[in-house]
């Protein structure tokens, strides 16, 4: 099973190869090491690192592209549209170890607003050139510019406040004039300026990722009728950039290849159309990222998120395509995947609505036994997933079923939205939500009492008139039961199977007539 991966990359190959060992060690071993690593993928790199732990990949950081650091930063530091200074720190103290001149072309790429942000909240700037009173006590401790230009009031104590000042002064060592600036906008620009200018450079590279705007990446669930679609008919899909946009190990690795997405994939044979597949689909993992509100760094949440699109994908593929593998493949050298990914996603939306309707209509919907209790709550989340098209005709089925097997018992037992609102209000707990099996059991014990067949509840001296055999009716009571209640036959056995477990009947509070 762990070989069973889709060979995404050519280029991936020490990655590829670390499935037990950490994949930063696998990268550090290659002997192509330094050229390796500049070129690997924003994204797959960063996740290697996050694997690791930042701590232990100092090295990886410090063989890294200035670009690759950038996106490193773009990816891990921001909390929707704010800077997290505490996850910032690490990769700052991770560049300052790199030495002067590597922490200089960084930072060169680095949008400067975000390093003068980061001292902005760590240090009190005191411009020695002016009159600008200086306080005699600090409130973290004093540290003087290299040029003494500058007196810094370093908030942190301990060795956060020595990497600011190990990380100032690599700056003043690498350029002067660059290390002056970045403090002078530490002074005297203001935070939210600051803030709004990194963010808006960092959108338009995540952009390029296809990490879209909260509202824009929401098009990927907009409705689309699946039967409009037609493989044969579609234009063209525009080619996706490939650049940057490959799509992780650690995220290609955990594609099932013997679904059915994954088995069209495999029937791909064009190393160009496998590329363009790969990047649109790392877009569409991203796009999905974005709309679902997960931040670009959480590794586990992004296979979550891959999953789930993939799976979706799947759905839509297998409809388009018949179940036909090699026509499905044929269609991921053609159809958008983002069209494919709306066509499942409606599909599973459809049966979202049916779900609503039943649990906003039926008199019965929250009185549901399990599974089928659980089944409706997953469809009626705001966005359904279904591992295949063979998962979702099966929910489908279940919930007829569900609705099949409700009107069933309310209708035998005479059931109305009022008597089943008084039945709730007068049962005892457990169980602490009666159900239809509840109800139906209760039912079979009134007959086996020669009562009216009702689900009203018990009193609890009525228990003593019971006679089970192995936890069942025996076979005259059963018979009696079975005359009663025809259309429940499908689900008698079942139901009355548990007819001692405890909560399986109906009780009433013992002072209650």
């Amino acid at each position: 099973m762990a070989d069973e991966v889709i060979p995404f990359s050519r280029f991936r190959a020490a990655l590829a190869r670390a499935k037990k060992t950490r994949k930063t060690d696998a990268l550090l071993a290659d002997p192509e090491a330094r050229a390796l690593i500049p070129k690997l993928p924003v994204q797959e790199l960063y996740y290697a690192i996050k694997e690791t732990g930042l701590s232990d990949a100092h090295e990886i950081v410090a063989l890294a592209s200035p670009e690759q650091v950038r996106g490193f930063v773009d990816l891990d530091v921001w909390e929707r549209d704010r800077v997290d200074v505490d996850k910032l720190r690490p990769w700052l103290e991770a560049l300052v170890d790199a030495g002067p001149e590597k922490l200089l072309r960084a930072i060169d790429v680095v949008d400067p607003e975000v390093v003068a942000l980061y001292l902005q909240r760590q240090v009190r700037v005191y411009d020695l050139g002016s009159d600008e009173p200086v306080p005699d006590e600090p409130e973290g401790h004093f540290y003087p510019t290299p040029d003494n230009f500058f007196l810094l009031d370093v908030l942190p104590a301990g060795e956060v406040g020595k990497s600011i000042e190990r990380m100032i002064d690599w700056l003043y060592r690498a350029d002067l004039e660059k290390a002056r600036r970045i403090v002078m906008s530490a002074k005297w620009e203001l935070d939210s300026d600051l803030e709004e200018w990194a963010y808006r450079w960092r959108s338009g590279r995540m952009s390029d990722l296809g990490y879209a705007e909260y509202y824009e990446a929401l098009s990927i669930y907009q409705w689309i009728d699946p039967q409009s679609v037609k493989l044969e008919e579609e234009p063209p899909a525009t080619p996706a950039p490939i650049d940057d946009t490959a799509l992780p190990v650690q995220l290609a690795s955990a594609i099932d290849a013997k679904s059915f997405f994954g088995r069209a994939v495999q029937g791909i044979k064009d190393e160009a159309s496998l590329d363009r597949v790969e990047a649109l689909l790392m877009l569409l993992v991203n796009k999905a990222m974005a709309a679902d509100r997960v931040e670009p760094g959480d590794l586990e949440a992004a296979k979550r998120t891959l999953d789930r699109s993939v799976a979706t994908l799947g759905v839509g593929l297998e409809f388009l395509a018949k179940g036909d593998v090699e026509r499905a493949a044929r269609a991921l050298g053609r159809v958008g995947l983002e069209r494919i990914f709306r066509v499942g996603f409606s599909l599973g939306l459809q049966l979202r609505t049916l779900a609503q309707t039943f649990a906003r209509e039926a008199i019965f919907a929250n009185w549901l036994d399990p599974p089928f209790d659980a089944l409706l709550a997953a469809l009626t989340v705001p966005r359904p997933a279904f591992g295949s098209l063979e998962d979702l005709g099966r929910a489908a089925r279940a919930l007829d079923e569900a609705a099949t097997m409700g009107r069933a018992v309310t209708g035998a037992l005479a059931l109305t939205r009022e008597t089943l609102g008084e039945i709730r209000k007068t049962a005892v707990t457990p169980p602490e939500r009666p159900t239809l099996g509840a109800l139906v059991r209760t039912a079979a014990a009134q007959v086996m009492l020669g009562r009216p067949p009702t689900g009203k509840p018990l009193h609890p001296r009525d228990l003593h008139g019971l006679t089970l055999v192995d936890g069942r009716p025996p076979s005259d009571a059963r018979a009696r039961i079975d005359a009663q209640f025809p259309a429940l036959a499908p689900w008698l056995d079942a139901w009355l199977s548990e007819m001692n477990k405890p909560g399986a009947l109906l009780l009433r509070y013992s002072w209650l007539k």
